[in-house]
């Protein structure tokens, strides 16, 4: 099976992760130095700009050389929503920079179980519409959230170096969590007759038949 470049560059951000999480953690070790901290954190906030940027280029060379692959399309999603979730539960666990007002940790992790769930519902629904052979295109809302989320998280990463940072942080990422919200309940709304259930071919038949009958 021949590797295209789209999907090449796919791979290379899923591995991009690895060295994204293990920098972070670092910083979190080191907290106590503010120096390191600092550095560890800038160092692992450049790498989720990466990873998130790269995410635009990927699907842009596919499109562009007429490469679109089955693994680019599978690859490509899992890397987007692994690096979203895995960075969003470390700075949960981390907690630096959060408390920007009481509870908004608990606040962030409950919108995070939201924007989870969200995804599992699209996945779910994007699954029975591929089993009615149905491909549903991505919108405007999907993407501002992604935008959204993605902003955030890199604040929220450097949310312990300054107060500052972690308010814009924080509000950015409500923005996004109404954005999942909307974008869900649109996706569902809009490709609602992917639920309806097609006719049996028993069915078909009979009715076939009636109106020949008539």
């Amino acid at each position: 099976m021949k590797i295209t470049l789209a999907t090449k560059i796919t791979i290379a951000r899923i591995l991009l992760i690895i060295p994204t999480v293990i920098v972070y953690v670092l910083g979190m070790v080191f907290s106590a130095n503010y120096a390191a901290y600092v550095a560890l954190m800038t160092v692992a906030c450049f790498l989720f700009i990466v990873l998130c940027a790269t995410d635009f280029v990927d699907g842009h060379i596919a499109r562009k050389t007429g490469t679109v692959s089955d693994l680019g399309k599978f690859l490509d999603p899992i890397a987007d929503k692994v690096v979203v979730v895995i960075m969003l539960f470390l700075v949960i666990a981390h907690r630096a920079g959060l408390e920007v007002f009481p509870y908004n940790t608990l606040v962030i992790s409950l919108c995070g179980g939201l924007i989870l769930s969200r995804e599992l519902i699209v996945g779910a629904f994007r699954s029975i519409a591929a089993k009615k052979g149905l491909v549903l295109a991505a919108d405007i809302y999907g993407k501002v959230k992604t935008v959204l989320l993605d902003i955030s998280l890199a604040f929220l990463i450097m949310a312990g170096v300054h107060e500052v940072i972690g308010w814009m942080g924080t509000i950015v990422y409500y923005a996004g969590a109404v954005m999942t919200v909307v974008s869900g309940l649109n996706y569902i709304l809009k490709n609602k007759s992917v639920l309806v259930d097609e006719p049996k071919k028993e069915e078909v038949e009979e009715d076939t038949e009636e109106a020949k009958a008539e």
